[in-house]
């Protein structure tokens, strides 16, 4: 780091561990200066893993700016990370606004439509995550996830017929999450031998975490995998 550099002293604060100080000086610079320190600003924070602070800065560098269009994929990404930590801790009113915030800037960021989805479906809101998730698939037509994630909400609103083309998309490109919701489906749909079919498949394909996600997926009372167990053709499918 060349000492004379614009962003020098925020860094020797970071790396000194003085973050309140670090933020500081960044929010002094980031009020009137380039694209490029600021950008140089923005990898710092992001470097050293400080999600909270970074999008504060962009936060702040936007209201005293507005949005510059060469900033706006930095400032997606940085108001994204900070709603994926809210998201892991169930603060989906704190995640979506954050969420909208980074749709705005970014109307066509793929990781901010996923988590849109996804809170919205942690919100029961399922047309609304049906909205996002197509929005995302129409950037990325043969993304795994997002079909496993577009099955999750069909299922979970009472559809689990039209989940089970969704996740078996999934599974076969390789998601073991998605072969356990597919699993669901079928037996909630009671076509039990394509049920055994992909359990066989997923214990194949991840031997250990296949038994561990199906030994536990048994220990609900209440899981669509219960009836399997009194089910003939399923004997000794579990041992």
């Amino acid at each position: 780091m060349d000492f004379d550099a614009p962003i020098a002293g925020v860094v020797r604060a970071l790396d000194a561990g003085h973050v309140p100080h670090a933020r500081q000086l960044a929010r002094e610079l980031a009020a009137d200066c380039s694209t490029a320190i600021m950008l140089e600003l923005s990898a710092a924070f992001e470097e050293r893993l400080l999600t909270a602070p970074l999008a504060d800065l962009w936060q702040y560098r936007e209201r005293k700016r507005g949005l510059v269009q060469q900033e706006a994929p930095a400032f997606a990404d940085a108001i994204n990370a900070l709603a994926v930590e809210h998201m892991r801790e169930a603060r989906f009113d704190l995640a979506r606004p954050l969420l909208f915030a980074a749709r705005e800037a970014v109307p066509t960021n793929k990781p901010v439509l996923q988590n849109l989805a996804s809170c919205a479906l942690e919100l029961g809101e399922f047309q609304g995550a049906l909205d996002f998730v197509g929005e995302a698939l129409m950037k990325d037509a043969g993304d795994a996830a997002l079909h496993e994630l577009r099955g999750r909400v069909l299922y979970q609103s009472g559809d689990a017929e039209l989940s089970v083309e969704e996740f078996t998309l999934a599974f076969d490109a390789g998601r073991a999450s998605a072969g356990l919701w597919l699993i669901r489906a079928l037996c909630l749909d009671a076509r039990i031998d394509e049920a055994i079919e992909d359990i066989e498949k997923l214990r194949t394909d991840h031997p250990e975490r296949g038994k561990a996600m199906l030994d536990l997926e048994l220990q609900d009372p209440g899981s669509p995998l219960q009836i399997l167990l009194h089910d003939e053709r399923a004997r000794g499918l579990f041992e």
